[in-house]
């Protein structure tokens, strides 16, 4: 992936069926690896590590309702 312009984190990554997922620690599983994923764990990470959010406050994904439209 390409580099960005985070401090460096260490990840765990998996290889599956010719895929790289990352895990997710906050979904508490393994992602499978995008463009998108790979930024969205830098800012978890950077938010957790960098700017000492707890993992309580952070969600990924999270479904919006509101005046009946989701």
């Amino acid at each position: 992936m390409q580099q960005l312009n985070f401090s460096s984190y260490s990840f765990r990554f998996k290889n599956s069926e010719n895929k790289v997922s990352i895990f997710d620690a906050i979904r508490k599983k393994f992602i499978i690896l995008t463009p998108e994923e790979w930024v969205r764990q830098h800012v978890v990470h950077f938010l957790k590590k960098k700017k000492n959010y707890p993992k309580s406050w952070i969600n990924v994904e999270k479904l919006i309702k509101m005046n009946r439209l989701t």
